[in-house]
């Protein structure tokens, strides 16, 4: 975390992205990114010079549309009600700047003078006009009331004058509820008109602690100097490239002097024509890479801005501020990856080359060379991005139908691969449990005492399946082609997705409907919960788990959320994958590799992940309408696969 002294040094002091410099009376739009007040004026009148009158404006930044009131008639006026960003002052090295606090209450009667008091209880600048009358006021004269100076000059004092925040949709309020239906904040009059029908919303003041501890501003915070190092990177690339432009023009000039002296009048033209062609080339270039270090430049200012407010609230701040902060952090963290993933995921690496013709004809004809300006991309990619996807079939070594006794439809719900090339499944329509042989034959069979959900092989040759209507994991002894169920435990909530651990320990998944929670604990193989973590705020009635292979990090795919979540064993979040082209997740298991393949029954699909959650491979051809259940086969590497078109079938698919 940052002091408030790194934040005033030289090379962590934030700049307007507008002018790249010092902050000038930063005001704040209601994306939480802050321009110099003149800045902005200038903005807005180049885009009303275009336009003409306009109503809204886009953030310079992140494109965030801003209204203007419709009360605000001149862009002045329009100016002056955005509010003054205090922490920005606050950490500016020009201290004369950051008195330039105006008279809040002169200010709403359309009256401009600088405030010299602030107070504590009311959290408003005043002039000495204002403060005489402060002070005097019945309901205000045992206010606190301290100096503008103190204000400006302290980030404690800066952050208590910033608590303030306003509501995006109505100006005049202040945040003061959450809502963790809709994971919005908002305002009384929020409260009362879009979020009257929702049954979780919280009062800030009493629940910002609870809240921000399942925020994590550290990794915002390195997700921020993440893309900031990716700027560096690339501006430093854009420099080395200009500066080799500039040495690859020196040596063709060379060239140019040493043939010169065997054509004489020939080359003295030629010359001529090289360097022209070639300054031409470089200026070209060159204003092109320095557009983009000025591009650049100005997203690495903004996101310094971000960091820097986000590191001062983070060590100086209220909860409340911590949270508010942290959640408006987060939306320009999206914002920056999206521009990093539009204008700085490739870099251009140009070169000089001279090619000589040697017919004699060419010289005649002054062609003896020629310039090539050539550009060559290559991938830049931030450490944070995702790597780009591949799309490809595999083969499909078979498909098998599966006969159930007499024939009967079976409802394949899960199945699992046991050793000896044996496979077990689990079947929705005869709530019953079938052992196949290597050619997919039913060998046994056991009726379960109910629904079942999952089934995942336990030690050795004893497999578990949990019961979906029941509270229950029903174990099963699979020896000598026969299944014998061997105990039941009892878990305190409904358990879906299940996963072995190893040594008498089981990772669970379902829903917590008391709570409307998405849940997952570990249970040990008598029932008892050693550790219970929620991750989502819906009881949906599906999940699907799976471990790696060191038994370090627990997958959860949810169709309900059409997300797949990565925890680590003492339940922290590592990361979500929500993908807009893998729809309905449903099966999920894990290769020798580590990789994750998560099935998207709706988009008819697989997609192949790294264990971090990078996408490798997404699997389309080649699958079956619908794809539901899904197992790997260790021994042949194979994927064993179901669907819901035609439940009685396992397709087997190979890896390569």
């Amino acid at each position: 975390m940052a002091t408030s002294d790194k934040i005033a040094s030289a090379d962590e002091n934030p700049g307007c992205p507008i002018c790249l410099g010092l902050f000038h009376i930063p005001r704040q739009l209601t994306c939480m990114h802050c321009f110099c007040e003149n800045c902005l004026k200038s903005y807005i009148k180049s885009k009303a010079a275009k336009v003409g009158d306009i109503d809204k404006i886009e953030c310079p930044v992140c494109q965030a549309v801003v209204r203007r009131p419709h009360r605000v008639i001149s862009v002045e006026s329009w100016i002056s009600l955005l509010p003054i960003n205090t922490v920005l002052l606050s950490i500016s090295s020009e201290s004369k700047v950051n008195a330039l606090r105006p008279c809040e209450a002169c200010q709403s009667r359309d009256v401009m003078k600088l405030a010299e008091s602030y107070c504590v209880v009311c959290e408003e600048a005043m002039c000495v006009e204002c403060k005489v009358v402060h002070q005097h006021l019945k309901a205000t004269k045992t206010h606190s009331i301290i100096s503008i100076e103190e204000v400006t000059k302290c980030p404690q004092n800066a952050l208590k004058y910033a608590t303030a925040f306003n509501c995006p949709e109505h100006e005049d309020e202040n945040i003061k509820f959450y809502c963790t239906n809709h994971k919005l904040t908002c305002c009384v009059v929020c409260c009362g008109t879009r979020h009257r029908n929702c049954d979780s919303v919280l009062d800030l003041k009493a629940e910002a602690s609870t809240l921000l501890k399942k925020e994590d501003p550290e990794f915002i915070i390195e997700s921020l100097k993440t893309i900031e190092n990716h700027l560096n990177k690339f501006t430093e690339m854009n420099n080395e490239s200009i500066n080799n432009l500039e040495c690859k023009l020196n040596v063709v000039t060379s060239m140019i002097q040493n043939l010169r002296k065997e054509l004489n009048d020939a080359l003295d033209k030629f010359e001529r024509k090289i360097k022209m062609d070639g300054n031409l080339i470089y200026k070209g270039d060159m204003i092109q890479k320095q557009e983009q270090n000025h591009s650049c430049l100005s997203l690495m200012n903004a996101i310094r801005n971000s960091r820097a407010v986000l590191e001062v609230v983070n060590q100086n701040g209220t909860d409340i501020q911590k949270f508010l902060v942290n959640d408006k952090t987060k939306s320009q963290l999206t914002s920056y990856s999206e521009q990093i993933h539009e204008k700085f995921e490739k870099i251009d690496k140009i070169t000089l080359q001279l090619e000589i013709d040697p017919p004699l004809q060419s010289v005649m004809e002054g062609k003896i060379a020629k310039l090539v300006n050539k550009s060559e991309s290559q991938d830049f990619p931030m450490t944070s991005v995702k790597k780009p996807t591949k799309y490809c079939s595999l083969e499909v070594a078979g498909v098998f139908e599966v006969k159930g006794p007499d024939d009967k439809i079976l409802e394949i719900r899960d199945l699992v691969c046991l050793p000896e090339d044996q496979v077990m499944l689990i079947d929705a329509c005869t709530d019953s449990c079938y052992l196949l042989d290597s050619l997919y034959r039913i060998i046994s069979s056991y009726s379960l005492p109910g629904k079942p959900w999952s089934i995942r092989t336990f030690d050795g040759q004893e497999v578990a399946v949990s019961l979906m209507n029941k509270y229950q994991i029903q174990f099963l002894l699979v020896k000598d082609n026969t299944i014998r169920p061997t105990r039941m435990i009892k878990t305190r909530l409904p358990c879906l997705g299940i996963a072995i651990i190893g040594k008498g320990s089981i990772v669970v998944s379902g829903p917590n409907t008391a709570r409307s929670k998405c849940y997952w604990s570990v249970i040990t193989d008598r029932g008892e919960e050693t550790s219970y973590h929620e991750y989502w705020d819906h009881a949906w009635n599906d999940s699907y788990l799976a471990l790696n292979a060191s038994k370090t990090r627990v997958y959860i795919s949810t169709w309900g959320t059409n997300s797949l979540f990565c925890f680590d064993m003492a339940g922290k979040r590592l990361f979500v994958y929500s993908p807009d082209n893998l729809k309905g997740f449903h099966g999920i298991t894990i290769d020798m590799d580590n990789n994750v393949y998560v099935v998207g029954c709706n988009s008819n699909n697989i997609h192949q992940l790294s264990p971090d959650g990078a996408v490798l491979k997404i699997i389309t051809d080649g699958l079956p309408k619908y794809p539901d259940a899904i197992t790997y086969n260790k021994t042949k590497n194979q994927l064993l696969l179901t669907n819901f078109s035609s439940k009685k079938n396992i397709h087997v698919i190979k890896l390569d």
